[in-house]
């Protein structure tokens, strides 16, 4: 999940409608008209069921995490991964990097044609680059580092950075045309609603319904080679109950949004599948952890004892069992498990299920139950009563919440929750100076580690930062690690990093929930899953199940 400036925000209620509703200038789906006489055969459509809704299908501004499914079928990256997880080209056919690793060189590939048929050049590279370099769009941290971007011909570009940048091959930088936004500012840019987009990748888009259904069609000129399936609608649904039942019905044929308490029920189906994996993801239990006078947070909470008592406190597996129905895995540290050795396992040092712990560390600190009345209060009288900002429509947060209320009630820390929507509870911390001392977000992780480990830098407080924490060692560290193209040398210092984050607990990162897809096996076969065995079928970096999956 992503937060404002990759941001999840509040979606409107929607509803499914029937497929036949689309309109435009296409043929209505699974509708062959006859043309000579004769009548074509029928389209293959892939019907995938979704909650959640894009916010926008450009790649600059948009930032949830749906918004991603479709605009990474329209558009393509320089580099993608296999299906072992290691880059490779998509747009770039090769790249290259100089001994001194300041300078990347990407020769891309040829006779790429944008839908609209103009030719895929250096130009569409460059201008895309230097417009996230020239303004801060939600992607253009991935550049930081990068001073320039040149045509060298029209298939070379070459990348200057000012020092080494181990992340180069990590971006996911969707590439638009340069012919068709030249013209436009950075504000235009900032705000422009993507109607009609024209991209280099495997779908076009038709239609967008708004919460009803996204429908999207082949491009049969993809040089990966076109899907063999016609046409994709993403089907919206206002709950996961409707849309589990029109995955029983058969009415859609897949979904990313499984319900956890309807697992076993799918499970007896004959004609589903449902797939669980790792989820690249974690909740945390964030803190208001702003420094600044203007913070309209406890400044108790400010105090690194009491969070790192919560994390002592918090029983993470009873979350994982009643919030997630066991679909998922405690968390610890920053980077999760499922992003491979990036991940710094705290061993000995982790913070495990302990109230009695806890307590010891509150007393140690000074903060007693003076007045008997179950609340600890510092050496002033202060007593620890944190307010708790919970997102309402979030069934697992609401859950968790009551647990973690309960566990730290039990070591003598009072928490008032607050239920809202996510959009309330943006506004809170981002919009009215931090008005909340406690809340729960999540966020999706990458392959690499830079861009989840920017976020608790001090230059991110009031920007993707939701907690507001800055720490100077922690800042050089995240500069280091950029630098260091000698991955054993990054490695440990990742790992560093993710150490200072643990002792601090600016987050306590509570689970990692498990992908769970669905996807019926009586009409499409070829899904492919992403690392082969463990992996996802439908959320994956590169196109394996589009180019695999054929109807039966």
């Amino acid at each position: 999940m992503k937060k404002k400036l990759c941001l999840f925000l509040a979606l409107m209620l929607i509803i499914a409608v029937p497929l036949t509703a689309c309109g435009g200038n296409e043929q209505p789906t699974n509708q062959p008209a006859e043309q000579n006489g004769e009548q074509p055969a029928e389209k293959s459509v892939l019907k995938i069921g979704i909650k959640d809704e894009p916010d926008s299908l450009s790649p600059f501004i948009a930032t949830l995490y749906a918004s991603g499914h479709v605009t990474e079928k329209i558009y393509d990256t320089l580099i993608e991964y296999d299906n072992d997880l290691n880059p490779r080209g998509r747009l770039a056919e090769n790249w290259s990097v100089s001994e001194d690793g300041l300078e990347w060189t990407f020769n891309l590939r040829k006779e790429i044609k944008w839908f609209d048929g103009e030719d895929f050049t250096a130009d569409d590279v460059v201008w895309t680059y230097n417009t996230l370099l020239s303004a801060e769009f939600p992607q253009s941290i991935q550049l930081n580092g990068v001073t320039k971007v040149e045509k060298i011909n029209e298939y070379t570009v070459k990348l200057y950075t000012e020092i080494p940048k181990a992340d180069m091959e990590g971006h996911r930088i969707l590439i638009m045309p340069e012919h068709i936004y030249k013209d436009k500012s950075l504000d235009e840019l900032n705000t422009f609603a993507e109607e009609n987009p024209v991209g280099t990748g495997i779908f076009k888009l038709v239609e967008w319904k708004q919460g009803e259904y996204i429908r999207l069609k082949k491009n049969e000129n993809y040089f990966q080679g076109p899907s063999n399936i016609d046409e994709i609608v993403y089907v919206i649904f206002a709950n996961t109950d409707t849309l589990m039942q029109a995955l029983q019905a058969g009415e859609i044929d897949a979904t990313i949004d499984v319900a956890k308490n309807q697992v076993n029920m799918l499970e007896q189906d004959p004609n589903i599948e449902v797939v669980t994996a790792n989820g690249r993801n974690f909740t945390e239990l964030g803190f208001n952890c702003w420094e600044d006078e203007k913070s309209l947070g406890n400044p108790l909470i400010l105090d690194p004892k009491i969070r790192v008592a919560c994390d002592y406190a918090i029983d993470k597996k009873q979350i994982v069992k009643i919030a997630l129905n066991g679909f998922g895995t405690p968390g610890t540290t920053l980077i999760p498990a499922s992003v491979g050795d990036w991940h710094w396992d705290p061993d000995d040092s982790e913070h495990k299920y302990n109230p009695q712990k806890a307590k010891e560390i509150l007393e140690a600190a000074g903060y007693t139950d003076t007045d008997g009345d179950g609340i600890r209060e510092d050496s002033d009288g202060n007593k620890l009563s944190f307010r708790f900002a919970v997102i309402s429509k979030t069934d697992a947060y609401v859950k968790a919440s009551g647990i973690i209320q309960k566990n730290l009630q039990d070591i003598g820390i009072e928490v008032v929750i607050s239920t809202m929507d996510s959009g309330a509870q943006s506004d809170l911390i981002y919009e009215q100076n931090f008005d909340t001392d406690m809340y729960l977000w999540g966020w999706g992780c990458e392959l690499d580690p830079t861009l989840k480990l920017s976020v608790l830098t001090t230059d991110q407080i009031g920007k993707r930062s939701d907690c507001f924490w800055g720490n100077e060692t922690y800042d050089e560290l995240f500069e280091l690690q950029s630098t260091q193209v000698n991955r054993a040398e990054r490695l440990e210092t990742v790992h560093e990093m993710q150490k200072i984050a643990y002792e601090k607990a600016p987050y306590i990162i509570l689970y990692s929930k498990n992908s769970l897809e669905a996807y019926r096996t009586d009409k499409f076969e070829g899904w492919t899953r992403i690392p082969e065995g463990i992996g996802t079928v439908l959320d994956q970096l590169n196109h394996s199940t589009l180019l695999n999956l054929k109807v039966k």
